[in-house]
């Protein structure tokens, strides 16, 4: 596996990332298959939360379409460029480096949870019990959910975390109603295809 993709574990590995620029999932590009959801109104602009933000991109492009936008990630210099980033384009963002478990956000509150690359990793690291609390605990009944996670059908080992379409269903459908699990390529620097990935849109229960 090329040293660039192998994953990372805590909040000061996720540091080191950023501070060595080992970040292959940070391509500075409006994520296509968020921009797709949004330039299609299939979701209007309302009370939002993105966790995993890493340096602001989605963040920031979400704010300048009217959104109201809390973005979290576990490093602080990924969060100390996503502000400035926020700045630059003269966007109000409420950003915080918080854990899943520290998130200051209030109950049922948020009415479109984002999600590119915090899922998958915390899945990997036994914390999916978590990840189903936080979305249970902060995202009203009938709020929307878009998560882009690695997928399993991909054939190189490189690449995220990768996650079945099987354990997608299981993991959510509980606690939500899958509208759309398909297939996409996320992007990485310079717009070149990056590792084959599940776009998931969900409403919550």
């Amino acid at each position: 596996m090329p040293e660039a993709h192998k994953p990372r574990h805590g909040s000061e590995d996720w540091q080191q990332s950023y501070e060595q620029g080992t970040t292959p999932w940070d391509s500075g590009l409006v994520d296509p298959a968020l921009r797709t959801v949004i330039e299609a109104r299939e979701i209007a602009p309302c009370k939002t939360l993105e966790v995993g933000c890493g340096t602001g991109t989605n963040a920031t492009y979400l704010a300048q379409a009217g959104f109201d936008v809390t973005a979290t990630d576990f490093a602080a210099l990924a969060i100390e460029k996503a502000r400035a980033k926020a700045t630059a384009a003269g966007v109000r963002i409420d950003f915080q480096v918080a854990d899943l478990a520290e998130l200051d956000v209030p109950a049922a509150s948020v009415e479109f949870l984002f999600d590119r690359g915090c899922y998958h990793c915390l899945r990997r690291e036994g914390r999916l019990s978590e990840y189903q609390k936080m979305v249970k605990q902060v995202v009203k009944p009938g709020g929307r959910i878009l998560i882009l996670c690695g997928n399993a059908d991909s054939p190189h080992e490189y690449g995220p975390p990768k996650v079945s379409a099987t354990e997608i269903c299981s993991d959510f459908k509980k606690l939500c109603r899958i509208e759309r699990l398909a297939a996409y390529h996320f992007e990485d620097v310079g717009g070149t295809e990056g590792p084959l990935a599940w776009q998931v849109l969900m409403t919550r229960r």
